[in-house]
Parts: structure tokens; sequence; C-alpha cells
């Protein structure tokens, strides 16, 4: 019984479908996909051309590829998407959260680089990244992405806990 979702809403069943077979298709026509190797080849890609020959250098970016891939404009639709989510929400762009009255409007950027940053560095330690895992992971049933799935929402859910703890 759906009492408050209205009838113009998708269910969120149908919309589970939806991506399944997105992603299915996404992965059958183009392969995994994950977006933190995106940063770098993007980072190769301008420093390539900058100094011809780098990327060959560079052991890293050897084996990754300064290729622009179809997950390059997966990236680009994020910032988009995440934009574009704000204005038509009515929204301005601000960082908040939890006890954010407390910091500075510069420290909350600073806060957010450096969360980016280690998210990513853990993400390329990890060898690949949430959408890489758990998207593409579980969409081929395979047990690392289950397992890191599974890891993700517990950690997730812990974390919430003891945030709101304190708020």
């Amino acid at each position: 019984m759906r009492e408050n979702v209205p009838e113009s809403q998708p269910h969120w069943v149908r919309l589970g479908v939806l991506f399944g077979l997105l992603s299915a298709a996404a992965i059958a026509l183009i392969g995994p996909i994950g977006v933190s190797t995106t940063y770098p080849r993007v980072i190769g890609a301008f420093l390539n051309g900058l100094i011809p020959g780098y990327a060959k250098l560079n052991p890293y970016l050897a084996q990754i590829g300064v290729d622009l891939k179809p997950e390059t404009l997966l990236v680009v639709g994020l910032f988009i998407g995440g934009f574009a989510a704000m204005r038509l929400s009515g929204g301005k762009p601000t960082v908040e959260g939890i006890h954010s009255q407390e910091r500075t409007h510069g420290r909350r950027y600073l806060d957010a680089f450096l969360g980016g940053f280690f998210l990513l560095f853990g993400a390329r330690l990890a060898g690949g990244c949430t959408s890489g895992h758990i998207i593409s992971g579980i969409s081929q049933l395979a047990v690392s992405g289950l397992l890191f799935g599974a890891g993700v929402f517990a950690t997730g859910i812990l974390t919430a806990k003891l945030l709101s703890r304190g708020a």
C-alpha cells in the first residue's frame, strides 16, 4: 500500500528494474563502468598534451592509458546533473553538513576537497570505486562487489547513527 506516494511518481521497483537493465546494457556494450580511474586519465591526458610522451614515462598512466573513455562523459554528467538538480529545485550552491555553523565557509570547502581527495585516493588504492565495485560488480554478480556493497552500506548506517547521536 502506497499512501504517501503520488500516482505520477514512478515506484522504486520500476526504477530499480530500469537501472538494472541500463547497467546491464552498459556493461554489455561498453564494459564494466567505473569512475575513479577517469580522474587520473583526464589529468594524464592534460599532462600528455603539455608534455608529449609524459604518459609513457609514468608507469601508472602507461598502465591505465590516457584515452578518454565513456566514463569521462559519466563524470561530466554527474557534475551537470548535480548542478541542474540544485538549480531546478530552487537551491543555491552551498556546502552544508552536520554542525556546519561551527566552521567557516572556506573551511567547509577545504573539508569537502580533502574528503573528496581521500575518497578518490582510497578508491584507487582499492582498485576501484563504488560505481565499479557496486554497480558493475553486483550487476555481474561478482562476490567482491557483493561484499564491498555490504561493507559500504553497513559502514554508512553505522556512521549515520554515530553522527546523528551528536546532532
